[in-house]
């Protein structure tokens, strides 16, 4: 996941200005504003706010709406609506409460249309209905606006508890108020493959409605169906270029979506589809971005080369972004940092080198092992690489019965090696955040308290391993025969 949205500076300084003094006893004021913080970390260029950059979208206002009510009871006791012209300032909410007593104040921000009809206090809900018998306790999608690859959807929320006292005015200040969702970005990787698309139908499942007052989505599933979408974003701005779509997520945790289904049409005129796995999380106030070769080729229409080269492309490889130290390394061969169950995991990420491309990772299993049954020479070197080790290791005759932490190494799979002492004290020192992305995939830790065998002898009885002293990973030697922690790696 990434993220990444254009910074909003909010004038909060209207709460300096008011003066409550010699006012009526019952007045109450609020100030609400769009969080600046929240604000830098969904998007990924200006286009996500329209072509200025800003909160403002030409043919849409931003809406207001606040809602007091006291929780002894439930009832609403007063409720407020505004438009405001400038997108990045402050709201003032100017009202009365006759009765001393505890009240909470929910809040809530969306687009409407510019031109939004009003009647009875209400303007017309664009994307959100906000006007139900629950009001913004249960905020729920409008199935016929429902639009993909557009910045309108952007909405905010936040509430604020205080207490009335008697015969005084109350100054409640700036309330932030912060996204109910998160982003997801779908991005096609060839992008001569998305020069070629001229429609998309898309379908898939997301949480329907959210309540302001818990800050969390409420039971219930609505089945997106967006169909001859023919304009697509550009990915310069928005990252993503073939859609992108707001999510109502948890506070907390992630919401896994089901599978999505595309259905497209190339300029070749040939129909085809693609269904993206499910289980791809989204995060409040992150995007998730899902990239991969999701328009397949039609053959007719390209030459050999491009030809071949897309077939070598079949693995989807949903990637997230670039890798980084506790990263998730996939089958074919993307990283996210989010663990995804739909997709194959193979390990973590514990080293990156200067090109931000290639490094380590680390398997998500481990064992405890004899480096070897016998005392005796093996031509492994400390100066060797992992995989030059393993080679020296299996020149030998019934290697297998002899070495079995070297065993179990090629047990995993190809490519897989024990490490080097240098790669181990790597693995050590970035332990910390490893260790949090193995727990979270359900992987065994790494135990910073074990030895730590490495792929190198030190003589003919004894072999070096690794471990944490004074908090510094160094390295010593012990009989080969001794059962140690094995760990293995791969290189990317």
């Amino acid at each position: 996941m990434l993220f990444a949205l254009i910074g909003l500076a909010t004038s909060c300084s209207q709460d300096d200005s008011i003066n409550l003094q010699n006012t009526g006893n019952n007045r109450v004021v609020m100030n609400a504003s769009l969080d600046a913080e929240t604000l830098t970390s969904l998007k990924s260029g200006p286009a996500t706010r329209g072509a200025s950059g800003d909160l403002q979208l030409d043919g849409y206002s931003l809406r207001y709406i606040l809602e007091v009510f006291q929780p002894n009871n439930n009832n609403t006791v007063y409720r407020e609506e505004k438009l405001v012209s400038d997108a990045t300032q402050a709201v003032v909410f100017d009202f009365t409460l006759s009765n001393a007593a505890g009240y909470c104040a929910l809040l809530w921000a969306d687009y409407v249309a510019g031109d939004a009809a009003f009647a009875d206090g209400h303007y017309a809900d664009l994307y959100y209905k906000t006007d139900d018998v629950n009001g913004l306790r249960a905020i729920s999608l409008i199935s016929s606006t429902y639009a993909v690859n557009t910045a309108s959807r952007d909405a905010f929320f936040g509430k604020h508890s205080f207490t009335k006292e008697p015969d005084k005015p109350a100054n409640l200040g700036s309330v932030e108020l912060k996204r109910p969702f998160g982003r997801i970005n779908i991005i096609e990787k060839d992008g001569l493959m998305q020069e070629e698309l001229t429609s998309m139908d898309i379908s898939y499942d997301v949480p329907s409605t959210f309540d302001v007052l818990d800050g969390r989505t409420v039971s219930g599933t609505h089945s997106v169906s967006v169909s001859g979408i023919t304009v697509f974003p550009a990915a310069t701005t928005e990252k993503a270029n073939l859609f992108f779509d707001y999510i109502f997520a948890p506070a907390t945790g992630q919401q896994l979506l089901g599978e999505m289904s595309i259905d497209y049409q190339l300029a070749s005129g040939e129909d085809n589809s693609f269904t993206i796995p499910a289980n791809m999380p989204v995060e409040r106030n992150k995007r998730t971005n899902i990239s991969g070769y999701i328009l397949s080729i039609p053959v007719k229409m390209i030459s050999k080369d491009t030809f071949m080269r897309g077939l070598a492309k079949t693995d989807p490889g949903f990637e997230f972004e670039a890798p980084a130290v506790g990263s998730y390394y996939y089958e074919g061969g993307s990283f996210s940092q989010q663990y995804i169950p739909a997709l194959t995991c193979l390990g973590v990420v514990f080293h990156v080198d200067d090109t931000q491309k290639h490094g380590l990772i680390v398997g998500l299993e481990q064992t405890k092992a004899q480096w070897s049954t016998v005392e005796a020479a093996s031509g492994t070197n400390i100066q060797y690489t992992g995989p030059e080790n393993l080679s020296s290791i299996k020149g030998w005759g019934q290697w297998q019965d002899r070495y079995p932490a070297f065993k179990w190494c090629v047990d995993q799979g190809p490519e897989w090696y024990i490490p080097t002492v240098s790669e181990l004290q790597l693995l050590g020192e970035n332990s910390s955040a490893v260790n949090i992305a193995l727990e979270a995939a359900g992987a065994d830790v790494i135990d910073v308290d074990a030895r730590l065998w490495s792929s190198a002898e030190s003589g003919t009885p004894n072999s070096y391993f690794v471990f944490k002293i004074s908090q510094k990973w160094t390295y010593g030697n012990i009989s080969k025969t001794e059962s140690n922690n094995v760990h293995i790696v791969r290189a990317f």
